[in-house]
């Protein structure tokens, strides 16, 4: 870079760390001699010559998972400093876990046919940062405290095992197990971890998948089981398992506050950055810090506020990076460090658009997607420019390239940008509290296609501001980007070709409405976990759903997207109506090929894509808008249609946790006060289980004859006198959900004079029955759940 855009920098951005002169770039530095060796060990562990021959049972007790050494031999690895970091063991051994939670049970079943995994292996390694770690969870055992004397052989598939584990887990997960081991030893106070991975007998399967028990207890979720299909096509790693067994064994992260720095893109789609990131630790001082960062991207050195070169340790195809920092030296609790690296992350498309490899990863991340401000300047070619959120400061022409400076307005979860040669419409602000309107598209669309897109978010930003509250920057960039995925961040949307394309009308207008409804939920409102995000992406899918049937002004399309929904969820061949998943580029085959509910419930979030990336995208737009939709129902007073109670829920979210990151009961607390009663089986139901009733039902009409008046003369009534009143009851039967599963459904009875009443039904185990008052009018027609209220199956008799 030269000097006047590095002035820019440090002007503009405050950044405060500066590359050395002459510095060498530096791969994988561990700068201590000592610790280096110790990573190279834990990377690499020797097996030792000799160990204990086994002739005691000796067992192991970790939350959930039990193991049983019978009889074999039992050898420790070695590392640097002579200490022990794991056992490798050929024998006879019993291996039990069993998930202590119901959905994980389920999950356990899905991959392994049993919600509970136990049987017999005769190899298995065992992995922690240090020999202590293990003494403390083993009970007295006198083999182990002896030393290690018996001379010991082991067949090659053991002792491959060390270096096998190791090299799958980086390669098809990015994780970096020898990493995570030297983090948890060199911590002040040293993380209890084990990983234990085995084989279960060939007489179960000609070829045994390898599990990974991981048991972490500074981590999030604490305990994991991996299955690895070594000879399986593609040879998948899923996540069978991953669960919290406590609530508050993971200390506060350090926060992180903003990024500043300087990219470098090229038309052959690399990117060179030097990314300074600011970290806000308060009262602690950890003296390793681990990012997430895409594995494409090579890091070559990371600095200090003062110019000093850390350590840190990143492998090929690794997803992380430990870094190891002097935190008791930073200014003011807050850690500035700098970032120097490259690689080719931009995807050329044929319109000559680039987009992100990774949208999310090409900065370093720190913890679970913390909000951070973005102030980045980007140099690209000279006849391309870079979109971005944020505001614009300066944009021009140096050295031959085009430069352009962006302040985020606001922290935002995440940040991406897009380069190209883009058309542009502006929409100026038009009042109503509206924002300007940006459009940018690749050439081969016009003005009139531009503006039509741009009407739609102006619409779409009218119709959710005026119920949900106020759209808070002053800007709204809408992008082009040539794939099926389109994202929503503050101020700034990538809008997939399909939403400037002539799609249908109806899933148009919902793609395009559905990405600026992450305005409010997904960028003013956050998720916790992946387990929540279902509060941003089924919150834009029924938003846009709601705004389709109101700027339409037909409610036909709302109810095909509805039924889409259905037919996609209850696996009858549907894909969608042209909406439901052809947008992500999904086709009929794909569904074929989904699990659907069988899957898992919509808790599981990412996990339920692992199969078929399909299942996460039909559980969590899909069937969590479906969520939405019962639970406006359940909010709604049916006898004026009112939803004020819906839209009054929804923006109390977002003003109670404005800038926020709530989970699922956060939501379902506040939808008890709007509603006035528990909700925990609706939650329970829907959320956290993956069952949907069958309701059988039928109804009878009884003519009821009218009473006369009280105190008048009774005459012989005549077949013409009598005008009787009609009473209908609706009977109710359900199935194909657990023995608790209860549910309301609205009934609705049409009369021949135009008169319609609509109550609803309590639906459980026992059935349900429904009686309406008698009438004086014949019945034209009974609709049982009016307006689709309920995801189910009907069978009418």
């Amino acid at each position: 870079m030269n000097s006047p855009v590095i002035t820019c920098l440090l002007a503009a951005l405050a950044l405060t760390a500066s590359v050395p002169p002459g510095h060498a770039a530096e791969k994988n530095s561990l700068r201590d001699p000592a610790l280096q060796r110790l990573y190279h060990a834990l990377r690499a562990p020797a097996i030792a010559e000799t160990g204990w021959h086994l002739t005691d049972t000796l067992r192991l007790h970790l939350p959930d998972f039990r193991l049983t050494l019978i009889t074999g031999r039992l050898a420790p690895l070695q590392d640097s400093t002579a200490g022990c970091t794991g056992l490798v063991f050929e024998g006879q051994a019993r291996v039990e876990f069993s998930p202590r939670e119901a959905a994980e049970q389920f999950q356990l079943a899905r991959f392994t046919k049993d919600p509970a995994l136990t049987c017999t292996t005769t190899r298995l390694l065992l992995r922690f940062p240090d020999f202590s770690i293990l003494q403390a969870l083993l009970p007295p055992a006198a083999i182990l405290a002896a030393p290690p004397r018996d001379p010991t052989s082991f067949s090659r598939s053991v002792r491959e095992l060390p270096g096998d584990l190791q090299a799958l887990l980086l390669e098809r997960r990015g994780y970096n197990l020898a990493a995570h081991l030297l983090r948890s030893r060199l911590q002040p106070v040293m993380s209890r971890q084990v990983v234990c991975a085995f084989y279960p007998e060939r007489d179960m399967n000609p070829f045994p998948p390898l599990y990974i028990y991981l048991y972490d207890a500074a981590a999030v979720e604490q305990v994991a089981l991996l299955q690895y299909f070594h000879k399986r096509l593609g040879r998948p790693l899923f996540t069978v398992c991953s669960y919290a067994v406590t609530a508050d064994s993971m200390a506060a992260l350090p926060a992180l506050l903003r990024y500043n720095g300087w990219v470098q893109l090229n038309q052959s789609g690399m990117l060179e950055a030097d990314m300074g990131v600011n970290i806000f630790l308060g009262a602690a001082k950890p003296p390793i810090l681990h990012f997430a960062l895409a594995a494409d991207l090579e890091i070559a050195w990371i600095l200090s506020e003062d110019g000093d070169t850390l350590s840190f340790v990143r492998e090929k195809k690794e997803s992380e990076v430990t870094v190891f920092v002097n935190a008791a030296r930073a200014r003011d609790d807050t850690l500035r460090l700098l970032f120097h690296y490259q690689g080719e992350l931009l995807r050329r498309h044929d319109n000559g658009m680039y987009a992100l490899k990774d949208p999310v990863f090409w900065v370093p991340r720190l913890g679970y997607l913390q909000r951070a401000h973005y102030n980045i300047v980007y140099k690209c070619p000279p006849r391309l420019r870079v979109l971005t959120l944020g505001r614009l400061v300066r944009d021009w022409e140096e050295a031959g390239f085009h430069l352009s400076y962006y302040r985020s307005h606001a922290p935002a979860k995440a940040s991406t940008f897009c380069m190209g040669s883009f058309s542009a419409d502006t929409l100026p602000a038009p009042g109503l509290g509206l924002p300007q309107i940006e459009i940018y598209s690749s050439s081969r669309h016009t003005s009139g296609t531009r503006k039509r897109v741009a009407a739609d978010v102006a619409n779409s930003l009218y119709f959710f501001a005026s119920r949900l509250g106020d759209y808070r920057l002053p800007v709204l960039r809408v992008v082009e980007v040539p794939t099926f995925h389109s994202q929503g961040f503050p101020g700034f949307v990538t809008l997939s070709w399909l939403g400037f394309s002539g799609h249908a009308e109806g899933p148009r207008e919902a793609l395009r409405s559905h990405e600026i409804a992450h305005q409010w939920f997904g960028n003013t409102l956050g998720w916790a976990t992946y387990h929540d995000q279902w509060l941003s992406e089924a919150f834009a899918e029924y938003l846009g759903a709601l705004y389709v049937e109101w700027v339409l002004r037909d409610k036909n399309h709302f109810t095909e997207i509805l039924q889409a929904w259905s037919n996609d969820l209850l696996e009858q061949g549907n894909v969608g109506v042209s909406i439901g998943m052809q947008r992500f580029g999904f086709s009929k085959e794909a569904l074929r090929k989904s699990e659907g509910q069988r899957a898992g419930p919509i808790a599981m979030g990412v996990r339920l894509g692992q199969r078929e990336a399909l299942d996460y995208y039909m559980q969590t737009y899909e069937k969590g808008a479906y969520v939405l939709h019962m639970l406006r129902w359940l909010l709604r007073d049916l006898d004026t249609g009112d939803d004020s109670r819906f839209w009054a829920l929804l923006a109390d979210f977002l003003r109670v946790h404005r800038d926020g990151e709530p989970a699922t009961r956060d939501f379902q607390l506040l939808a008890e006060q709007h509603y006035g009663a528990p909700l925990d089986d609706f939650f329970r139901q829907w959320i956290q289980q993956n069952r949907v009733p069958t309701y059988h039902w039928r109804y009878e009409i009884a003519a009821v004859p009218t009473a006369p008046p009280a105190g008048l003369p009774v005459a012989r009534p005549t077949p013409h006198s009598v005008k009787p009143e009609y009473v209908v009851r609706v009977h109710v039967r359900q199935e194909g959900v657990p023995p608790g599963f209860n549910m309301p459904v609205p009934v609705t009875v049409d009369y021949a004079d135009g008169f319609t009443l609509t109550r609803r039904v309590q639906v459980s185990q026992e059935g349900g029955l429904l009686e309406f008052p008698a009438y004086p009018a014949r019945v034209s027609r009974v609709v049982f759940n009016t307006g689709n209220a309920v995801l189910c199956r009907l069978s009418a008799n």
